[in-house]
């Protein structure tokens, strides 16, 4: 008895600390503005049309919290600006229809594909029957690719990708990303 109460303690005393680790600090200004950014972005389609982060968005692209923890500023500035992503397919169906999509699952007899013909993004579900072909898209564009963010946009938006898959709310600057430009 005395063991598990020792032991009880012991959890209780250690949960603390791990919730500490799992706990963020309050999104300061900048990354206000990115998340804003990321959410509804004057400047064309935003990423969260897409993207899921932060419990906001829809999860059809790629998750970026691995960006967001990983990724230097230089690396996402260039994925954010790539026109073209592997993971866009041409879809060709047998009704002579072609779009582009990302292939979200095959079961039994059945493919869902998000369909990035609309906005935001539609999912649907086709039976295998129907797709006469898939392969890489050569037309469609990452919509980030058209879009010129200012510098401190870019940095806006990275401090929120940032905070949101770390809890990192260090500032940063412009001048991180004006090369970019």
């Amino acid at each position: 008895m005395r063991k598990a109460l020792s032991a009880g303690l012991t959890l209780a005393l250690a949960l603390p600390v791990f919730a500490a680790k799992d706990e963020k600090r309050p999104p300061t200004e900048q990354i206000q503005r990115g998340h804003d950014l990321f959410v509804k972005s004057a400047k064309g389609t935003a990423c969260a049309t897409c993207h899921e982060l932060a419990g906001e968005g829809t999860a059809v692209g790629p998750d970026l919290k691995t960006m967001g923890s990983m990724g230097t500023p230089h690396v996402i500035v260039m994925t954010m600006r790539m026109t073209m992503t592997n993971y866009v397919q041409s879809f060709k169906t047998v009704h002579g229809g072609t779009f582009p999509g990302m292939l979200k699952g095959k079961q039994n007899d059945e493919t869902e594909v998000w369909d990035l013909s609309k906005i935001p993004p539609v999912l649907r579900k086709l039976p295998n029957s129907e797709i006469v072909s898939m392969e890489r898209d050569q037309t469609w564009k990452h919509p980030p690719a058209s879009v010129e963010y200012t510098p401190q946009e870019l940095v806006d938006l990275i401090s929120f990708l940032r905070w949101a898959a770390t809890g990192d709310a260090k500032e940063m600057k412009a001048a991180e990303v004006a090369d970019m430009q």
